[in-house]
This record gives C-alpha cells, sequence and structure tokens, in this order.
C-alpha cells in the first residue's frame, strides 16, 4: 500500500497525506487537504490520477534518448520550484512541453510530484534501460516513502 506523501508549505517538514493506495489501485483526487501533524497547517493534496500522473510521465520518459538524464533534469527543475512563476516558466518552457499535462497546478503540489520523479530515477538508477511498470514503481515509491517517513 502507498502512501501519498506531502511537504508542508509552513514548516516544511514532509508528512502522510493519510491517503494510502494499494497495489495496481488507480485513485483519482479533487479538492482534498491533509493537516500537518507537526504544525497543523492545512495542505492541498494534488488532483489529479495518481497512477496517470506516474504512467504518463514514464511514458514521456521512455520516449527520450537517456530517460535517467531526463529524468534527473526534471526532478532538479522541479525541486527548484519556489513559487507560481517558477512552475509557470517550466511548463512553458519547450524543453518541458511533453510533461504538461502531467506537471502540478501549484508550487503548493509540488512535493507529491517531486516524489513520484525522484521513486521514478531510484529506479532508473538501478537498471536505466528497464521499463517502469506500474507495480514496480508503487513498490519502490513504498521504500521511497518510508525512508523518508523514518520507518
Amino acid at each position: 500500500m502507498t502512501t501519498l506523501i506531502m511537504q508542508c508549505k509552513n514548516c516544511l517538514r514532509v508528512f502522510s497525506s493519510g491517503i494510502n493506495i494499494g497495489s495496481g489501485a488507480t485513485v483519482t483526487l479533487v479538492g482534498n487537504t491533509s493537516q500537518c501533524p507537526f504544525c497543523g497547517s492545512f495542505e492541498n493534496i494534488p488532483d489529479g490520477t495518481f497512477r496517470g500522473t506516474v504512467e504518463g510521465i514514464v511514458q514521456v520518459l521512455e520516449q527520450s534518448e537517456n530517460p535517467l538524464k531526463r529524468a534527473g533534469e526534471l526532478l532538479d527543475a522541479l525541486e527548484r520550484v519556489k513559487s507560481q512563476e517558477d512552475l509557470k516558466r517550466i511548463k512553458s518552457s519547450p524543453k518541458w512541453s511533453a510533461f504538461k499535462k502531467w506537471l502540478p497546478d501549484s508550487p503548493e503540489k509540488i512535493a507529491a510530484y517531486i516524489a513520484i520523479i525522484y521513486t521514478i530515477v531510484q529506479l532508473l538508477t538501478k537498471e536505466p534501460k528497464m521499463s517502469i511498470q506500474y507495480n514496480i514503481f508503487i513498490e519502490q515509491y513504498n521504500q521511497v516513502v518510508n525512508i523518508k517517513n523514518g520507518k
């Protein structure tokens, strides 16, 4: 079971959204929030279909000449997002146009997308030529979530 993780925009700590996604499941989220257990701030959970987002990003990466390099560059770009303007720059850049459909619509939702891309980078680092299947992604994502949450 995958737990969708978030980063609090107030205290910057990572926490579980409280939403668990079973292996192979598809979940569509719209208009959800989760309360940070550290400071009490309410954070927006990214809208969208988790499986669709993962599979869409993986499909774009697999079509690139060097998926690991491309995923690493996207991860770096997303980690630098601090404002709506930063996100707009990425989404309007020709370099990232293929990912536009799969990127968040606000900086507050960026942590979940960073976790997705980070997990993909981890999988590609282990086996650069692998075709990433959703169930394999979920297994790795669970490990990433457990490491980030200290379990």
